[in-house]
């Protein structure tokens, strides 16, 4: 499963903010796609400070109902990338310039 399917399934999924976090963190760990660590760390980022506010730290929620931009862009743009069906390792390599020969 790339990392694409995996933030589509991780949002997906009702946890508490905490294991949103977490789930999210651990993918951007593991990808190598630049533009998927700047979006997550977005969501992150987004998700800590909702979390230092949040009176109820224990309601599991799934991400992918939300209004919250930073989430919604990174379901689209995971989407997308899921959509063409092409493996992580050949969008990483299209991204940076590689074609294949024709």
């Amino acid at each position: 499963m790339s990392s694409y399917e995996k933030v589509l399934k991780s949002v997906k999924e009702y946890k508490t903010l905490s294991a949103h976090i977490t789930a999210l963190g651990k993918i951007r760990a593991a990808t190598e796609d630049e533009n998927l660590k700047k979006a997550i760390e977005a969501v992150v980022g987004r998700l800590q400070g909702e979390h230092s506010r949040s009176k109820s730290k224990s309601t599991p929620l799934a991400l992918d109902k939300t209004k919250v931009a930073e989430i919604n862009s990174l379901i689209k743009g995971c989407a997308k990338v899921v959509g063409t069906k092409k493996p992580e390792w050949q969008v990483l390599a299209e991204k940076n310039g590689w074609a294949p020969k024709t």
